[in-house]
C-alpha cells in the first residue's frame, strides 16, 4: 500500500509505544502533521496520499481528517491500538481489513525526527507551538472553514524549523 497519513499514524503509535509514551487523538493528530513538515522540509516530498488525504485548518491546529475521523472514538483516552482500513480484493469482489503500515524508510525517519523533536509535549502543548504567528495554521485559519493548509507554506515553515532544531535555537 501507498504511505499515507494512517500508515503515518499508525507508524508513531509503534514509536510511542517502543518507548513507554502514552498518546491520545490530539496529539497524535499534531505529530502526523509535523512528520508530514519534517517530509516537505527534509526530502521534498508529501507523507501524504493527496487521494484520500490533505492537511486544514481546524480550531485546534492542523488536521488530516482521516486521521481523525480513524481515532476519535479514543475522545481525551490512550490510543490501544493502530488503525485499520478496508481495501478491495484483487477481484474486486470483496474488501479485507488491513493495518496500513509505513514502509518508506524516508518516511520513517520523519516519522522519528517529529517524535524525538516534538513527542515529549502534550496535544495542547502541540496546539500552542501550531498556532504561534507565522504557522501555517495562523496564516490559513478562520473559524468554521477547515480551510486546506497548502504543503507549500508547510514546507516553508518546517525548512525553517529544522534549521533552527539542527543549529540549537530551539
Amino acid at each position: 500500500m501507498k504511505p499515507d497519513a494512517l500508515a503515518v499514524a499508525n507508524y508513531l503509535l509503534q514509536l510511542a509505544k517502543e518507548k513507554g509514551i502514552d498518546l491520545q487523538p490530539l496529539k497524535l493528530m499534531k505529530l502526523v502533521y509535523i512528520a508530514h513538515g519534517y517530509m516537505l522540509a527534509v526530502f521534498d516530498r508529501s507523507a501524504l496520499n493527496p487521494r484520500f488525504d490533505r492537511v486544514e485548518a481546524w480550531r485546534y491546529g492542523p488536521v488530516i481528517p482521516s486521521v481523525y475521523h480513524s481515532f476519535k472514538c479514543y475522545g481525551k483516552d490512550n490510543i490501544d491500538k493502530p488503525t485499520t482500513v478496508f481495501v478491495p480484493t484483487a477481484d474486486g469482489k470483496d474488501f479485507e481489513v488491513k493495518t496500513p503500515m509505513l514502509e518508506d524508510k524516508k518516511l520513517q525517519l520523519a516519522c522519528e525526527a517529529a517524535f524525538n523533536n516534538f513527542g515529549h509535549y502534550t496535544g495542547s502543548e502541540l496546539v500552542e507551538l501550531l498556532h504561534i504567528k507565522g504557522t501555517p495554521w495562523q496564516r490559513c485559519y478562520e473559524e468554521g472553514k477547515n480551510r486546506r493548509i497548502p504543503d507549500d507554506l508547510t514546507k516553508v515553515f518546517f525548512q525553517n524549523l529544522t534549521e533552527r532544531i539542527a543549529y540549537g535555537e530551539e
